[in-house]
């Protein structure tokens, strides 16, 4: 491994010129690159920049968004997945104004510890921001650190998050943090690819251990992930009087503060649709229903409430559910 001067120089001087053009890129708002990094920690780039313009069209900053209600962050957030997230954005946010007067904290322990940030997007505001030298490592890092070290650590066990870290910030430049961690998430996306790494245009191939004993291609390392569960859910479409009978779901679980329908009661009832829809760690079968009869008592149960039809945009559903009831209403 050469000089970690030498490593960050040859990255940057590539990353100047061949760098990614984001709509958070050159902004030292925490705000912004707070919400770009919390979008993007399940969401690819390409899916998820619209989300991010519109988050911030709608929320431009901590204040807005800490005096948004849940169901309007919820909505902002449908379709992105992973709503815990946008829970969490909303009660830091409020933390914030709160303790801080609406000022980002700059303390990269106390950001980290801000709920659902953690250690890689306190990395990304400290260093991005504030100039802090802490470096951040997320899954392009990962993938060209243990090329770089030639190291088979699996990159999705515990003992890999510390060492790998460790790697990141003996090459960091103290000069610009910002932009390496920048530079180094651009090279793993655009360069080093998890198939067919460009190894012929990467700017620190001569400082790559893989790329020497010509095993680029075996790393990174990860475990086998579990087997994947199937899970049925059974709904039930229940108009009346250009009305949509709904419900929130509350307590823990998959979509935590959206809405759904009520639950299929198993009778008297007609097949409309059934899908199949991936989460991370399970696959969901969903089948949606019609009543053959009069299933208005269902609307006495406590959760349930009726909504016009046309007001369906104001309440967030997750995304099988919003796509089912554009197609079908």
């Amino acid at each position: 491994m050469t000089e970690s001067g030498s490593f960050a120089g040859l990255l940057l001087a590539w990353y100047d010129l061949n760098k990614r053009s984001l709509p958070w890129r050159g902004s030292k708002d925490p705000y912004r690159i707070w919400i770009s990094e919390i979008i993007f920690q399940q969401t690819r780039i390409g899916q998820g920049t619209s989300y991010y313009l519109r988050f911030i069209d709608l929320f431009p900053d901590i204040q807005s968004l800490a005096e948004a209600d849940e169901d309007q962050v919820l909505g902002a957030w449908q379709g992105l997945g992973y709503y815990s997230r946008a829970r969490n954005l909303l009660y830091t946010a409020r933390l914030i104004m709160e303790k801080h007067a609406g000022v980002f904290p700059v303390d990269f322990h106390e950001i980290a510890a801000s709920k659902g940030v953690g250690n890689y997007t306190a990395s990304c505001i400290a260093s991005i921001c504030y100039g802090q030298v802490e470096a951040a490592v997320d899954g392009n890092v990962y993938r060209v650190l243990s090329r770089m070290y030639a190291d088979f650590t699996p990159v999705n066990s515990g003992p890999a998050r510390k060492r790998f870290r460790a790697f990141a910030q003996d090459l960091i430049d103290p000069e610009r943090p910002g932009d390496f961690n920048e530079a180094m998430m651009d090279l793993g996306s655009m360069l080093c690819t998890p198939r067919s790494p460009k190894c012929n245009q990467c700017p620190v191939r001569e400082s790559c251990k893989a790329f020497a004993l010509g095993v680029q291609t075996e790393l990174p390392v990860k475990t086998l992930s579990q087997k994947r569960s199937l899970r049925e859910i059974n709904y039930l479409l229940v108009e009346s009087a250009g009305q949509l009978l709904i419900k929130k779901r509350k307590g823990p679980g998959i979509w935590q503060g959206l809405y759904d329908l009520p639950e299929s009661l198993g009778r008297n009832e007609d097949l409309i649709k059934k899908i199949m829809h991936p989460l991370s760690h399970v696959d969901l079968s969903i089948s949606f229903y019609k009543p053959r009869e009069d299933a208005v008592r269902l609307a006495e149960e406590p959760e349930c409430i009726w909504i016009p039809k046309e007001k369906i945009s104001q309440y967030p559903f997750p995304k099988p559910l919003a796509d089912f009831l554009s197609e079908e209403l």
